[in-house]
């Protein structure tokens, strides 16, 4: 990429609020900050339904006149910020767009009064903004009830009936389906409870419903790793599905210009934590290096969590209409279905591991299935009862935090939460490194939950915050 963590260049940042008079509006005020930001930080995560971001303003007066008297002021007195102000903002990194939300339906809205230091001269604000596509969902509840249908058709239904930004590809069809009573609330709260209940197609039930710079997005761990696993291989350097980047890219640069550049997945998604930084931020061999050092969050040793029960527990049903009890041991790690992102050879079954022992379980679900509750007429179905997905979806969540770790690394503006990054880090050892120069118990692939694009006056930067289910290498592709 090229000096990826320099200084960024801001081709865009305006505010535009309307004016009124009494209750009609009169006209639209752009403000142009460009020159005036100090710091800008762009925010996506996976357990999140909108893009975040701010930015701190240093302003001496002169920047907008008072709508009153034209009086010159800050922008934040003179405009002035009141809140649910539309902001366009286009970041450049060196060599990249980095940041572009000025389209309709990619833009963010100022959630508030900005917090703000006055010095005399000069006034510093700080500036907290959502998305505009969660602002304006949030007024939008969901017609009251959806036939039976396949989840994830029903969540296409409701992003197209609320107006909401996808990508088709980014809407993934589930295996379950059910009938919806939406209960008047908004589309957003609607969509996430119907995560933990959606079960992938040839994957088990969990999925996150989340927003980037592609609109909206319904996925499950399930396909995020299966897809992440297979762009870090050899085999996705050489074949790159519409899941991800095109091999070849027209890529507007800094000074307006395109140019053509290729960026193979597995090339762009892999960092090296090795003896820090070889030189300075300015040298582009320094693109994939890992800038500080790795803080690892947490740390559980899934194997020994296995052994203990963690995750087998017990699932009692009694059928309401024919009075039949059924107890049955569920856990993810008995069926061909789950993918890791680590190694699962040590997660061999054993006598050690059994989970189908009725005493290593660490809890215990009761259900009251009604049949045909949820369908019309006469019918033997439960529906999409809890006792298909409660369970493992809670079982799968929990694995995948098994261990989280930050990092900062260059600006990647191609990486995005829900895809995989391959992270090699060096082995502390007074043996001979070259013999073995990766730890092979903590590098490997993650799964990126949370991500900052964060640009200061002289750097830019990408922090991430990775998770993975397993220690180890992947071996499996």
């Amino acid at each position: 990429m090229g000096s990826a963590a320099g200084q960024p260049n801001y081709g865009i940042f305006e505010v535009i609020k309307g004016r009124y008079e009494g209750a009609q509006q009169k006209k639209n005020v752009t403000v142009d900050l460009k020159g005036k930001v100090l710091a800008f930080n762009y925010y996506e995560s996976l357990y999140s339904p909108m893009v975040t971001a701010s930015f701190v303003e240093v302003d001496t007066g002169g920047t907008v006149g008072s709508f009153k008297d034209d009086f010159a002021g800050t922008f934040k007195d003179g405009l002035p910020v009141t809140g649910f102000e539309q902001v366009r903002v286009k970041v450049y990194s060196p060599g990249y767009t980095a940041v572009n939300w000025t389209k309709k339906d990619r833009r963010f809205v100022i959630t508030g009064s900005p917090f703000n230091v006055d010095e005399g001269t000069r006034q510093t604000a700080y500036f907290p903004m959502i998305s505009k596509n969660y602002m304006d969902a949030a007024s939008k509840p969901v017609k009251s009830i959806y036939p039976e249908a396949k989840i994830s058709d029903i969540v296409k239904k409701m992003l197209d009936e609320a107006k909401l930004p996808y990508k088709k590809k980014n809407i993934e069809p589930t295996e379950n389906s059910m009938k919806l009573d939406g209960k008047n609330e908004n589309v957003i709260d609607t969509i996430l409870k119907l995560c933990p209940q959606s079960v992938a197609i040839d994957g088990d039930p969990g999925f996150f419903f989340y927003e980037n710079s592609e609109g909206f997005n319904f996925k499950s761990i399930h396909r995020m790793i299966v897809d992440g696993n297979e762009l870090l291989s050899e085999r996705g350097n050489i074949a790159i599905t519409d899941f991800t980047l095109d091999r070849k890219q027209i890529v507007e640069n800094a000074m307006g210009g395109f140019i053509e550049r290729e960026f193979p997945y597995a090339d762009e998604h892999t960092y090296v934590y090795k003896k820090g930084l070889v030189a300075n931020l300015n040298n582009s061999n320094n693109d994939f290096n890992v800038l500080t050092p790795p803080t690892v969050r947490r740390d559980q040793d899934v194997l020994n969590a296995i052994k203990n029960g963690q995750y087998n527990v017990r699932v009692c049903t009694r059928n309401l209409a024919t009075g039949e009890v059924k107890e049955e041991f569920v856990s993810i790690f008995n069926n061909d279905k789950l993918v890791t992102l680590g190694s699962s050879e040590e997660i061999e079954e054993s006598d050690d591991n059994d989970q189908t022992d009725s005493n290593n379980y660490c809890r215990t679900y009761m259900f009251e299935l009604a049949p045909g509750a949820t369908v019309d007429g006469v019918s033997e179905s439960t529906g999409n009862s809890p006792d298909k997905w409660l369970a493992k979806s809670i079982m799968r969540y929990s694995l995948l935090h098994a261990q989280l770790v930050n990092i900062i690394v260059p600006c990647n503006p191609n990486l995005t939460v829900g895809h995989c990054v391959r992270l090699n880090f060096e082995n502390i050892t007074q043996d001979n490194k070259i013999e073995k120069e990766l730890n092979e118990h903590r590098s490997g692939n993650y799964l990126i939950i949370h991500l900052c694009h964060a640009f200061t006056p002289t750097n830019s930067f990408t922090s991430l915050t990775l998770a993975r289910d397993e220690y180890g290498l992947n071996r499996k592709i």
